[in-house]
């Protein structure tokens, strides 16, 4: 089966009534509309094709993915979407990552948090992993940046960056993936990455 039918296939069926803000780990948020489905993020130009066939595969591989943007960006949406490929009981769903929710992520070798969702606040890919670091630090993790960063990079597998456009509209411009550390330094390479001017996926 194809994994274009499969999304539509787990659109139309019960996995669509799985919804992140269902999670017990959530917070008590809840939206008054009916969440958008990933193939509604196809047609309204949030992803492209590619993107969801290449998110939906991470998703089933139980990659650890990581949602952020600003404010309005779109991230629970596209996090509620995602969710509706997760079988139940198998995944573990974590809100925005601020403080202690950013604490659990980096200890998840310690929890068996494999193949989570979450979302944070950030400006990109690269900045997500500068707020990550802030938060070890704030929580406590009295540990060299070196052994922080090693742990995020071991931690997060892809961060999907969404952005919320002059006219409104929301687009994912980044998929990035974290490829481990190099030095210090943490390696990330953008999968995907939109064009804004052009409007142009590559």
């Amino acid at each position: 089966m194809g994994l274009l039918k499969q999304v539509q296939q787990n659109n139309q069926g019960q996995g669509a009534e799985h919804k992140l803000y269902q999670s017990k780990r959530l917070t008590n948020r809840r939206n008054s509309w009916k969440p958008l489905e990933l193939q509604d993020l196809i047609r309204n130009g949030t992803m492209s094709k590619e993107m969801a066939l290449y998110l939906c595969t991470c998703v089933k591989a139980r990659l650890n993915i990581l949602v952020s943007g600003g404010t309005g960006a779109g991230k629970t949406t596209l996090v509620n979407a995602l969710s509706t490929f997760i079988p139940k009981a198998e995944r573990n769903m974590i809100g925005d990552v601020r403080e202690k929710a950013g604490r659990e992520i980096l200890r998840t070798e310690n929890k068996g948090l494999d193949g989570f969702l979450a979302t944070g606040h950030s400006s990109s890919p690269s900045n997500m992993i500068d707020r990550l670091e802030i938060i070890a630090y704030l929580e406590g993790m009295n540990l060299p940046i070196k052994a922080i960063r090693e742990k995020i990079a071991s931690t997060i597998d892809i961060i999907v960056h969404l952005s919320r456009i002059n006219d409104g509209t929301r687009k994912i411009t980044k998929i990035t993936e974290v490829q481990g550390i190099e030095g210090e330094n943490i390696v990330l390479r953008d999968i995907f990455s939109v064009n804004l001017l052009e409007g142009s996926y590559y």
